[in-house]
């Protein structure tokens, strides 16, 4: 049965190898052939889910290319044969391959491939288009397009994606031309109007199309959108992150509630590609925020947000957290996640008269970045990663220590208490 989550789009790395578009669904394939689908309603990217049955592209570099063509997963190979699976809901049916025609086995002399409609299309590192007519599980002989040459240019072309009967080309400083297709003729290249797409190196990963829209999937999983108007691109906006299974007590304002969820959002985002904490411990709390975590309003004087250690209920005191601003609000969540998670920490320790964070001393007393037994621990590891540019995240986090700090009772309950007055 497929599991939900709602992570960010493809932010693991490497791990994830191909991301691609099947309706208003978005489907990331890893190096290990497994598959995770995000369904886009409007502007906001759906929870993350683990698709049934068969795995898909698991030969490491021998599978060169991933496409669909309608409801079929279509991966092409270093020597030309492809293989295909059809989805059904969310499940991955069996592998086959396709008789017929070979298609891009010329190595690197072929850059690009895409479909559009019933064809796939093959595009040269000298320009040149082929294509391939596809027929029930059979592909048609290679045949060359008339017309323009499209993404000629080397390493300044990017990305090659289409849009009904249009490729688009995105070169690396973000602009966008495009070619329509008539028929197996490809037109003059023209620029599009507008917004710039994709124009951030590496960080910008991954470009799909769904509809009239360009998408973009960057590293740390953030996902920007583009709406398309004829030959004008809008401006980039983010799509939203959805965690629908969170509750709110009735008491919590939409207002108060909005912010939160905006703030864990917020989270999620950062904390999936942070280097501060382990792969088990953004899985243990990737696990956290797929629980139904419950939201109540916590009124006790000097308390930013309460939770309990493994427990599935995060209680906020907004009239004293949500004051501080939206970094503070989003370490305190995380911070509380975290212990959702089922992490703990010891009580603070800190500093004696006379000394400060100044001069750590982690044999002692305990300051942010020490690394030792309070803030070493990965609530407050966690929370090294909403803070900003790196630069100054130990600044900040050594100016805010002074009046916060987290307590365990008896009873598991992690209290972030605060002198910071609302």
């Amino acid at each position: 049965m497929p599991v939900s989550a709602p992570f960010p789009v493809a932010f693991n790395g490497s791990v994830d190898r191909f991301v691609v578009t099947m309706g208003n669904r978005i489907i990331v394939t890893t190096q290990n052939g497994g598959v995770f689908g995000h369904d886009i309603n409007g502007n906001t990217v759906g929870l993350g889910f683990a698709f049934g049955g068969s795995k898909v592209a698991f030969n490491g570099a021998v599978d060169r290319f991933v496409a669909t063509m309608g409801n079929r997963i279509m991966v092409f190979t270093q020597n030309g044969s492809v293989f295909g699976h059809d989805v059904s809901g969310n499940t991955i049916g069996n592998g086959f391959g396709f008789a017929g025609s070979k298609v891009a086995f010329n190595g690197a002399v072929d850059r690009f491939v895409a479909t559009m409609g019933n064809r796939i299309m093959v595009f040269t590192q000298n320009g040149s288009v082929f294509g391939h007519d596809v027929s029930g599980n059979t592909i048609g002989n290679g045949f060359g397009f008339a017309g323009s040459k499209v993404a000629f240019n080397g390493a300044v072309d990017r990305f090659v994606v289409t849009m009904g009967n249009r490729i688009i080309v995105i070169t690396q400083d973000g602009k966008v031309f495009g070619h329509d297709v008539d028929g197996n003729t490809i037109g003059p290249g023209f620029a599009f109007g507008g917004s710039k797409v994709a124009f951030n190196g590496s960080f910008d990963r991954f470009v799909i199309t769904v509809g009239n829209r360009i998408i973009v999937t960057t590293q740390d999983g953030g996902v920007f959108a583009h709406d398309v108007n004829g030959n004008t691109i809008g401006p980039a906006f983010p799509m939203n992150f959805v965690l629908s299974h969170f509750t709110f007590a009735s008491d919590i304002s939409a207002a108060n509630r909005n912010r939160t969820l905006d703030r864990h959002r917020f989270a999620l985002t950062r904390f999936s590609a942070c280097n501060n904490l382990s792969a088990q411990e953004k899985q243990k709390l990737h696990q956290a925020y797929d629980r139904a975590i419950h939201h109540t309003t916590n009124n006790e004087a000097g308390v930013n947000a309460s939770a309990t250690v493994g427990g599935s209920q995060l209680n906020v005191n907004f009239g004293v957290l949500f004051p501080q601003g939206d970094e503070e609000i989003s370490q305190t969540l995380i911070h509380e996640m975290m212990h959702c998670a089922g992490f703990t920490h010891p009580k603070r320790r800190d500093a004696p008269a006379g000394q400060s964070c100044a001069n750590p001393n982690p044999a002692v007393f305990d300051c942010p970045g020490d690394n030792g037994v309070y803030y070493g621990t990965p609530p407050l590891r966690a929370e090294f990663c909403i803070a900003g540019d790196q630069s100054d995240v130990l600044r900040r986090l050594r100016n805010k220590s002074a009046d916060e700090s987290c307590m365990i009772d008896e009873k598991g309950v992690a209290t972030l208490h605060t002198t910071a007055s609302p």
